[in-house]
């Protein structure tokens, strides 16, 4: 007889790289903004510290952009593996933004999210991406 069981088990998730579309051309970000790569906004963010990796050191920045749900989110360990991921999905409530729509970032010239731990933290992780856990 085989069985299936759930057991819990501890991950040690460090980051979430978030690729985001850019819907709306230059309105939403311009075309020069860091991290972007044509119609697309990809960054890796530290879950501790909401820096995001690569940001050109000197450089703040704003972004609002409505993605609604084309983003996708992943959450990743220090090698960089994918331990869950949300595809084509509303913005997860452990993104700064509002409505599931937005996401909304201040960053500062050493790439840190100002807004940042006010939306992520462990709860709000782990409810974003494994909500029956």
């Amino acid at each position: 007889m085989k069985l299936t069981v759930n057991r819990p088990v501890e991950i040690e998730a460090v980051a979430i790289k978030c690729e985001l579309p850019v819907r709306y051309c230059e309105e939403d970000i311009p075309n020069d903004f860091p991290l972007r790569r044509g119609d697309v906004w990809i960054g890796i963010i530290y879950l501790d510290t909401g820096v995001i990796r690569d940001w050109p050191t000197g450089r703040s920045g704003k972004m609002c952009m409505k993605v609604c749900d084309e983003g996708t989110y992943s959450l990743m360990d220090a090698s960089g593996k994918v331990l869950a991921e949300r595809v084509n999905e509303y913005v997860p409530s452990c993104i700064p933004g509002e409505w599931g729509d937005y996401v909304n970032f201040y960053i500062d010239a050493t790439g840190k999210i100002a807004n940042w731990s006010m939306a992520c933290n462990p709860e709000s992780v782990q409810e974003c991406f494994f909500p029956d856990d």
